[in-house]
């Protein structure tokens, strides 16, 4: 069990108007700094083995004399009582200039000395013991009970209840669990179990003992560690990020409290769901990450230590929660919003709210062991598929078919997802769109649910990671067997063919430097208006698009798929934009682990795409419609479209503009963009009509057949239509189909 936080259990002794005069770890004295002198306490209790005790150490004063005082708090919280209600305090001295050690145990006159007269070994846990034991007879013999104790610790009068006579059996089997409890009766003299509801409550209440509602994060994060809630640490972390952290770092506990009950229920049936499906229990180390996540975790981190830098302009290594949080924000090419939210509970944090962020590499390393671990959702089809229709019905997505950015935006905000950046890439890059970018959402889900169990199946991985060692393992080898034996000059003279011929079609590649800059001048050559920001429309970037050959389809669909359009001007600052994601294409072409994805063709009849007609019944995609006494029944024929997963023709759905699909997109307000991203113009259709280019220059691979290239991934077979859907939807007063 983790120590409780100074806020938390330790405040029995009057501990908050000492941690207002604590010693800030940083002040030097003589040649010791405070955290220097905690750490040699800290030496020493370990030396203690005092196993069932857990201790805060504070630093509370300096002497003139240049003696650093200090105290240490022993309690013994246990799941029945995390608050503690007797401690134990030592308090140690330490003398910089003889670099003495002394301590001395509350209300006791002898002082003992580190390397001299002291407590034997093994003595120290039965020495607390009898200090424990005599207070709480003292307690027992006079009622010493404060009045924070009697108002905060005893949980709340419980009213009897009386129901009807249907619920006398009810009210017979709980009659001593809901009978009223004495005002002055602590919790170890209630034998009954609490409510759950009630049992957090009473905790949160008593660690805030000024009254302000409001916990410090890792005070927060201490009281449920210490709670039985019956759940892992992954689970913890998914129920902390519930809870709104304010910019100061502390967190309003009530509204937390009040619906946690609610989700700890779900996180343990969805646990218990979890070890029943996932049989045999597969681990993945921190050796297979680095094979192959390793170059991406690096650029990962890169990316973030420079934000980091920039806001911790003194160099300290440390920044408040809310610097950090935003940070990680600022950086949203890198970081999913569901990266985030797990980062910010998996950093360590000192009693201030500081968090370092030296070692932040092997938090994402860390991040990716446990996503693998804890896939609960990402595992499960039928979950995963039913979290996908709730966050676009969340976001008013209603209709049949979706622009590719609101799809980017659900698996942006995908918050049972644990997500990484890159892997969200990925799906984009895979997907088809049609000709004006949308997509139909039933495919999105047939993709969704077919790539994501693959991206965190741990078998898959170890597998994957085993076939990257052993390639690696044999090119070093035979290296080394060629430095060996040497090399004969016909063996000489091939290999230096080979690498000049390697040479040359590196050379002819273009390089991320070129590729860039290619780009950016396609941008300057369509900006007609050259300001200081640059900036296109989205019409003209798109048109800028047609002419690049330098990137693969499934690339460039990617590299469309994440442009950043500002919701009133519906323009793209298309420098920023290619500044950002051209290196992230060039790390993606070196990485090994996404091969087994995007060497696929992702299209609309994929062969390989689940079937997500099981579910339908359980969970339908849309919900009824309520019917309408105006309204016209469907016909059977319609009937059997909607429920068939295929997407209506071009021809069909563009024959009503306002009835249209995507008009319900260009009135929905609350899209990623906050307005309709949809490019109004028929250029997006010619976005990829390159005919006659070459369109894997400079890459290693090319996803999806080059028949369906024609026009942003435009999936076989569908039929195309020389009418654009109608932009009338945009004021039209058609209700648009509910998910």
């Amino acid at each position: 069990m983790p120590p409780l936080p100074p806020g938390g259990g330790g405040r029995s002794l009057g501990a908050a108007s000492r941690m207002r005069d604590e010693l800030k770890r940083s002040l030097t004295v003589g040649t010791y700094t405070v955290a220097d002198v905690i750490d040699l306490v800290e030496k020493e209790l370990d030396r203690w083995q005092c196993d069932r005790y857990t201790h805060i150490t504070r630093a509370l004063s300096v002497s003139q004399l240049g003696v650093v005082n200090l105290e240490t708090i022993f309690s013994k919280p246990v799941q029945e009582q995390p608050v503690p209600i007797a401690v134990v305090v030592v308090f140690f001295n330490f003398d910089t200039s003889t670099k003495k050690l002394t301590y001395q145990f509350e209300q006791e006159s002898v002082l003992h000395t580190v390397g001299g007269q002291s407590l034997a070994p093994g003595r120290f846990q039965g020495w607390l013991d009898r200090i424990i034991g005599d207070k709480l007879q003292v307690r027992q013999l006079h009622d010493l009970a404060t009045p924070f104790e009697k108002t905060r610790l005893v949980p709340p009068e419980v009213p009897s209840i009386s129901t009807a006579a249907e619920d006398q059996s009810v009210e017979e089997t709980q009659t001593s669990e809901d009978a009223p409890v004495p005002r002055h009766m602590s919790y170890a003299e209630v034998p009954e179990k609490l409510p759950l509801s009630t049992l957090l409550v009473n905790i949160f209440d008593a660690a805030d003992e000024e009254d302000e509602f409001e916990l410090t994060h890792k005070e927060v994060s201490d009281l449920l560690y210490a709670t039985p809630l019956g759940l892992t640490d992954w689970d913890i972390k998914l129920l902390l990020t519930s809870a709104t952290e304010l910019e100061t770092g502390r967190i309003e506990y009530r509204p937390f409290v009040q619906q946690a009950p609610e989700i700890i229920e779900a996180l343990r049936r969805r646990r218990a769901d979890f070890e029943v499906r996932r049989g045999a229990d597969l681990r993945v180390g921190s050796d297979a990450i680095e094979l192959c996540y390793g170059e991406e975790i690096a650029e990962v981190a890169r990316a973030a230590l420079e934000a980091f830098a920039v806001v911790d302009s003194g160099g300290k290594g440390t920044l408040s929660r809310h610097e950090f949080r935003q940070c990680l924000l600022s950086r949203a090419e890198r970081f999913s919003m569901m990266e985030v939210q797990m980062l910010m509970q998996m950093c360590k944090e000192d009693d201030f709210g500081q968090v370092p962020y030296d070692e932040f590499a092997a938090l994402l390393e860390q991040l990716r062991i446990d996503a693998l671990h804890n896939a609960l959702v990402e595992t499960e089809i039928a979950n995963l598929r039913v979290h996908l229709i709730l966050l676009a019905r969340r976001d008013r997505l209603s209709d049949t078919v979706v622009s590719i950015w609101d799809l980017r935006a659900i698996l942006l905000n995908a918050d049972q997802l644990c997500l990484s950046r890159m892997q969200i890439h990925v799906i984009l890059m895979i997907l088809h769109p049609d000709e004006y970018g949308f997509v139909d959402f039933e495919y999105f889900l047939r993709v969704c649910c077919t790539a994501i169990p693959q991206m965190f199946d741990i078998a898959l991985f170890k597998e994957k990671a085993e076939l990257i060692a052993k390639e690696k393992a044999d090119a070093l080898a035979k290296q080394e067997m060629e430095e060996l034996q040497g090399i004969t000059s016909t063996l000489a003279t091939k290999k230096k063919t080979d690498e000049e011929d390697q040479e040359e079609m590196q050379a002819n590649a273009p390089d991320r430097d070129q590729i860039e800059k290619a780009l950016i001048n396609l941008g300057h050559q369509a900006d007609e208006k050259h300001r200081q920001n640059p900036a296109l429309e989205v019409r003209k970037f798109l048109e800028a698009m047609r002419n690049v050959t330098e990137l693969s389809e499934a690339e460039l669909r990617g590299f469309i798929s994440e442009a950043e359009i500002e919701p009133v001007s519906q323009e793209i600052a298309y420098v920023d934009h290619i500044k950002a994601w051209v290196p992230i294409i060039f790390e993606l072409r070196k990485s090994r682990i996404y091969d087994g994805i995007l060497n696929k063709d992702w299209g609309f009849d994929a062969p390989f795409l689940v079937s997500l007609v099981e579910y339908e019944a359980d969970f339908p995609l849309r919900p009824p419609e309520p019917s309408h006494p105006m309204s016209r029944p469907e016909s059977a024929a319609s009937n059997r479209s909607s429920r068939s997963g295929r997407r209506p023709s071009s021809a069909h759905r563009s024959r009503n503009g306002n009835d249209s699909p995507t008009a319900g997109l260009v009135r929905r307000k609350n899209s990623i963009h906050g307005a309709s991203s949809r490019p109004q113009s028929r250029n997006f259709r010619r976005v990829l009509s390159r005919s006659g280019s070459q369109r894997s220059i400079g890459s290693r691979r090319s996803v999806g057949s080059s028949n369906d290239l024609e026009e942003f991934g435009s999936r076989p077979g569908s039929r195309k239509t020389s009418r654009r859907p109608s932009l009338a939807g945009e004021h039209s007063r058609a209700p648009s189909r509910a998910l």
